[in-house]
């Protein structure tokens, strides 16, 4: 699959793993706007195209989009994603962009040149939601919730 990428900013940089068989690509700041009282909107300086057609599957059955997730030193930075993980829908143009709640203002937060997070490549299937008058409860699960599966 190819994804081109339009840099805005000179300081934009592609996209990259940072080891053979990481998952995510890294990215990094470029740009920095404090758009409310510690809350932090961060461009990556550029905006992008899914070239559908590189896929090597009928991709008329699959949605695409790339995802932002936080990095994992996230908590060094006392910040929290504020729609984590974050999706930037296929057919979106403009600037690819973070925004962050600076939770602990103690704590140095992210700023230009550094590296805020990763992107993913996100498929999902053409689904249809249908209402039904039955489905099958009886599972291992049934309707336990909410960390039930961790309890013993």
């Amino acid at each position: 699959m190819k994804v081109k990428v339009k840099k805005i900013n000179p300081n934009a940089r592609l996209p990259k793993k940072s080891k053979p068989g990481d998952f995510c690509y890294d990215v990094w700041a470029v740009t920095e706007e404090e758009i409310a009282p510690n809350i932090w909107r961060y461009g990556l300086g550029f905006k992008y195209e899914i070239e559908k057609e590189s896929f090597k599957i009928n991709y008329d059955n699959f949605d695409i989009s790339i995802d932002f997730r936080p990095r994992s030193s996230i908590w060094e930075h006392g910040m929290s994603l504020a729609n984590s993980e974050g999706t930037l829908d296929e057919f979106y143009r403009g600037e690819a962009k973070a925004i962050f709640y600076h939770v602990f203002p103690n704590m140095e937060r992210y700023h230009v040149g550094e590296k805020i997070g990763q992107i993913k490549i996100g498929i999902a299937p053409k689904v249809e939601f249908e209402w039904a008058d039955e489905i099958n409860e009886d599972t291992e699960r049934g309707t336990r919730g909410f960390g039930s599966t961790g309890q013993k």
